[in-house]
C-alpha cells in the first residue's frame, strides 16, 4: 500500500510539472528593449550625439516613415518635453516636412534630404548606408547616420540561402520551361550541397546568419571579414579580406554579404572569376556595384562559372539592352531585402521580430532627443 501510495505521489508531481512546463511554455515572450539589444548586438557610439554633431541642440521634430498608424503615438511615449514625431507612411510624404525637420528614420534617402537645412540625423532603413552618402551634409560628417544593420538577419539569410537552392537545383530553368510550355529543356547539373563549401564575404549580422544555416545544411564554410575576428564554431575559417584571392578557388559556393564600401566596389571582376571553380555558384543579395556586372555576364556566357544569382539593388536601372539580360544560368532578381513587418499575413516570428526592430529605432530617437550615445552609427572612415 505504501509503495502504491508512493507512485501515486510521483506521478501528482510529473503531472504537476509538466503542467507548470506547459503554463511557462504558454507565456507569450517579454519583447521589449533588453529583448532587442541582445538579438541584434548592436554596436554603442563611443561618443554622445552632442560630442558626434556639432552643434547639437535638443531637437523638436522628428520625421519617420512608420508601417502602421498607430505607430507614431507610441514611438512619442518615449520622447522627451518638447520634441513631436510627424509619422508619414511612406518616404514621399515627408517632403512638406523637410523645411525644419531635424531627422528622417526609417528612410532610404530617396525624399531629397539635401534639401533639409535642419536635418542632424539620418536612419536608414537599409543595412547599409551607401545611398544616404549622396547627401552632401552626410558625406561631410555634419548630419549623423544610423542605419539597420543585423536587423534583418534573418530575412535577408533565408533569401540569400533560397537562391542557393534554386541555382543548386535549377529552379530557373524549369520556370522558364514552364513559361515555354516545354520540359524536355534539362538544367545545370545537379549540385549537392551537404559537403559543399561556402566562402561568405562580409560575415556581419546576415552573413553570420547565412553562414549559421549552411552548416546546418551540411555544408563547410569559410568566410571572410574586415573587422570581426570572432569566429564561431559552425565556420571553420575566418579570414582577412586579402585572403580572397586565395579562399575563393575553394568554394562551392560564394555568398557576398558584404556592404557596398571604396573596398568593395567592383571586388568581383573578371580577375576574380577566373580564380573561381567553373561550377561554382555566386550569390550576391548586397549591392549591384559590388559585382562588375558585364564581367559576370561575359564569364557565365563562357562558363568560367558556374551560376549567379544577384538581387539586384542599384539605384540606377539596368538598361534593357545589358548584357545581364542574355547571360545564361542566372537569377536576376528585384531588390528584395525589405522585412517582413507584423501585418496580419506575417508570423508570430516575423511580428515578433518587426517589433524588435522598432524598439531599437524608438530607443535610438529617445538617445538623439536627449544627446546621448546612439547604436549602429555609420562609420564614414570604414564605410559601413
Amino acid at each position: 500500500m505504501n509503495r502504491i501510495h508512493r507512485i501515486h505521489r510521483i506521478a501528482l508531481v510529473l503531472l504537476a510539472a509538466a503542467g507548470a512546463q506547459t503554463a511557462i511554455a504558454a507565456q507569450p515572450e517579454k519583447l521589449d528593449l533588453a529583448t532587442a539589444l541582445a538579438e541584434f548586438q548592436l554596436p554603442e557610439s563611443s561618443k554622445p550625439v552632442k560630442a558626434l554633431i556639432p552643434g547639437w541642440v535638443a531637437p523638436k521634430k522628428l520625421v519617420v516613415v512608420v508601417d502602421k498608424p498607430e505607430r507614431t503615438a507610441w514611438l512619442q511615449q518615449a520622447m522627451p518635453a518638447g520634441t513631436t514625431v510627424i509619422g508619414v507612411s511612406r518616404e514621399a510624404e515627408a517632403q512638406p516636412h523637410l523645411a525644419d525637420t531635424e531627422a528622417m528614420i526609417e528612410v532610404n534617402c530617396n525624399a531629397g534630404l539635401a534639401n533639409a537645412p535642419k536635418l542632424r540625423w539620418v536612419h536608414a532603413f537599409s543595412g547599409g548606408g551607401d545611398t544616404c552618402l549622396q547627401i552632401p551634409g552626410v558625406a561631410r560628417g555634419e548630419i549623423l547616420l544610423t542605419n539597420s544593420q543585423k536587423v534583418k538577419n534573418t530575412v535577408l539569410a533565408e533569401m540569400g540561402m533560397g537562391y542557393v537552392f534554386a541555382l543548386a537545383r535549377s529552379i530557373d530553368v524549369g520556370l522558364e520551361n514552364q513559361r515555354q510550355r516545354d520540359l524536355s529543356r534539362r538544367g545545370r547539373p545537379g549540385k549537392r550541397l551537404e559537403g559543399a563549401t561556402m566562402l561568405v564575404i562580409g560575415l556581419g549580422g546576415a552573413g553570420t546568419e547565412i553562414a549559421r544555416m549552411a552548416h546546418a545544411v551540411g555544408m563547410k564554410v569559410v568566410a571572410t571579414d574586415p573587422v570581426n575576428r570572432t569566429r564561431p564554431d559552425f565556420v571553420s575559417h575566418l579570414g582577412l579580406p586579402e585572403e580572397l584571392p586565395s579562399l575563393i578557388g575553394q568554394a562551392d559556393v560564394v555568398m557576398v554579404a558584404a556592404p557596398l564600401t571604396p573596398a568593395t566596389r567592383g571586388m568581383f571582376n573578371k580577375e576574380m572569376f577566373a580564380r573561381m571553380k567553373r561550377d561554382a555558384m555566386l550569390v550576391n543579395w548586397t549591392r549591384a556595384d559590388i559585382v562588375v556586372a558585364e564581367d559576370l555576364a561575359a564569364a557565365l556566357k563562357a562558363g568560367t562559372i558556374g551560376s549567379a544569382a544577384l538581387n539586384w539593388a542599384s539605384q540606377t536601372p539596368l538598361p534593357k539592352d545589358h548584357p545581364l539580360w542574355d547571360a545564361p544560368n542566372l537569377i536576376l532578381a528585384p531588390w528584395a531585402g525589405m522585412p517582413v513587418t507584423g501585418s496580419r499575413d506575417a508570423s508570430s516570428k516575423a511580428a515578433r521580430d518587426n517589433e524588435l526592430r522598432w524598439l531599437v529605432v524608438r530607443e535610438n530617437m529617445r538617445r538623439f532627443a536627449t544627446g546621448t550615445k546612439m547604436y549602429a552609427v555609420f562609420d564614414l572612415a570604414r564605410g559601413f
